[in-house]
């Protein structure tokens, strides 16, 4: 076991406050290094700093560097990140509890109270090679990605990982205080994201795996692994864990952040590369948890969306019937959310105009992958913020579609989409930039971070910044009521049906 407890810094909470008069997106600060978990000093009072402090960990006004609309600031849990190494990542959730992937470790955070989220252990010593460190949790087991081949002497848990292996780690978390790796899985192409897929009846928790399609991080394949690997963890041993077969997708379709849904609905859809791909774990179909067969793929560019660039994350509306993908052009550290038409000036982007699909979601038919409706984000952000559509989850509601989403430096939104001709976007919460600046040669922002990933959970929107830390927030509005509170929350993972047309399923086995 290694870890250590990360220490509020005063200084740090007292570059956040920003006069309540400061308005939208001002631009007054340089200096501030890459990941420098501050966001930049602007017009700050000294006087205030008390104040702001005490509103800032015990709840109340939203933080003033944030423009917000029907969202209420609660709470926050710091873990500054210096350096891109270093950075927060994605989120899941289990019981009271919030675990936050980071690209060091992990860590534990105590949510009982979403006004002051409190870290229980923070874990630092698994880091890997550009791994951004997903995690899976269920019951005590957690997994965790590791992305690209290990050089010579790097460890994990405190034991050596092999040079050039890649894949996941299994851990023990029964002691929440001295998480234990018990089980190391190579996979093919490495562990870029993980998707949580319980088995309960067969007491195990089925892993699907996507790997990376960079080619330098999967050097036997040049165009990558094109599909998802199926990892199995035996509940009663984790220490067997072992992978499974891999699943194909078309050559073109690089699955990332994949998407299941199970109760009535069973299946997934990985979005990555050029569209998408869509399995069926029903057996009634020829499929199962353990060996999903693929049902079809769609490629993006070549039906009706020209500008679609490169898929990212999959999910699904509550009765399985609409499918959810966003996507990341040039890998989410380029200003992506500018005005529709804007010239980027950036002889090293791979696009060199603004359009509406690269900061759009698309809702599909779940059957044919057609496309029923787009939404584009409507807060145009500007050329020194980092933004695509990047994480979020589907609220579980009966008689309502409610979308929570991340955007890197756009922040979050709520997005309720029940009616498919009216997508509305009814509250979000958006930083001002980290800086003012961007590189000289290839115009890209030079301070990269904001929102990894926004999730609902239990009435609470949760926040993971790459830079700062862990952040929760209260919807005022009545758009979430009647949720459905669970007692786990994977990443892409929906273990539950809310459907208005095919029957509810209330299976949410521990």
């Amino acid at each position: 076991m290694r870890g250590k407890s990360l220490a509020i810094a005063a200084t740090v909470v007292a570059a956040l406050a920003l006069p309540a008069t400061a308005p939208g997106h001002p631009f007054t600060t340089t200096g501030h290094s890459l990941f420098s978990g501050e966001m930049p000093t602007i017009g700050f009072d000294v006087g205030a700093s008390d104040v702001f402090m005490r509103s800032y960990y015990q709840g109340g006004s939203p933080p003033t560097e944030y423009e917000t609309d029907d969202m209420r600031f609660l709470g926050f849990s710091p873990r500054p990140a210096p350096t891109l190494g270093q950075a927060n990542s994605d989120i899941a959730f289990q019981g009271k509890m919030a675990i936050q992937g980071t690209f060091q470790g992990f860590r534990f955070i105590d949510i009982r109270n979403p006004s002051n989220p409190r870290e229980i252990f923070a874990f630092e010593d698994c880091n890997g090679e550009g791994g951004q460190g997903d995690i899976v949790v269920y019951g005590d087991v957690l997994t965790r990605s590791w992305d690209a081949p290990a050089q010579a002497g790097r460890t994990c848990d405190g034991k050596p990982v092999p040079p050039g292996w890649e894949g996941l780690h299994v851990f023990d978390i029964s002691d929440l205080e001295n998480p234990e790796l018990v089980a190391e899985v190579r996979t093919r192409c490495g562990s870029h994201t993980a998707t949580g897929v319980p088995d309960p009846r067969n007491k195990r928790l089925l892993v699907y795996n996507t790997p990376s399609y960079s080619a330098g991080n999967c050097p036997n394949e040049p165009l990558g692994a094109a599909g998802i690997q199926v990892v199995e963890v035996p509940l009663r041993s984790p220490e067997s864990s072992r992978a499974l077969q891999f699943e194909d997708a078309a050559p073109n379709i690089r699955c990332h952040d994949t998407g299941v849904i199970l109760g009535k609905i069973l299946r997934a859809a990985c979005a990555g590369g050029d569209g998408i791909a869509v399995w069926t774990m029903d057996p009634r179909e020829g499929g199962s948890l353990q060996d999903p067969k693929l049902e079809y793929v769609r490629d993006m560019r070549n039906t009706g969306v020209p500008d679609f660039k490169v898929g990212h994350s999959a999910a699904w509306s509550n009765d399985g019937e609409t499918l959810i993908i966003g996507h990341e052009p040039d890998g989410g550290v380029r200003a992506r959310c500018q005005p529709t038409g804007t010239v980027f000036a950036d002889p090293t982007a791979n696009y060199q105009v603004q359009t509406d699909p690269m900061k759009s979601f698309f809702f599909l038919d779940s059957d044919t992958g057609a496309t029923k409706a787009t939404w584009t984000l409507p807060r145009d952000q500007t050329k020194f913020e980092n933004c695509t559509l990047h994480n979020y989850n589907v609220v579980p509601t009966k008689k309502r579609d409610v979308l929570v989403q991340g955007s890197y430096q756009s922040g979050l939104g709520v997005l309720d989409f029940t009616n498919l001709n009216r997508i509305r976007e009814v509250a979000y919460a958006d930083p001002i930039p980290l800086s003012e600046t961007v590189d000289p040669v290839t115009n890209r922002p030079t301070h990269l971070g904001g929102d990894w990933s926004t999730h609902w959970y239990n009435g609470t929107v949760y926040q993971s910044d790459i830079s700062r830390g862990f952040l929760s927030w209260r919807h005022t509005d009545d758009t979430f009521r009647g949720a459905t509170n669970l007692s786990r929350l994977n990443p892409q993972t929906q273990e539950y049906t809310n459907s208005k047309g095919r029957g509810d399923d209330d299976d949410d086995d521990d």
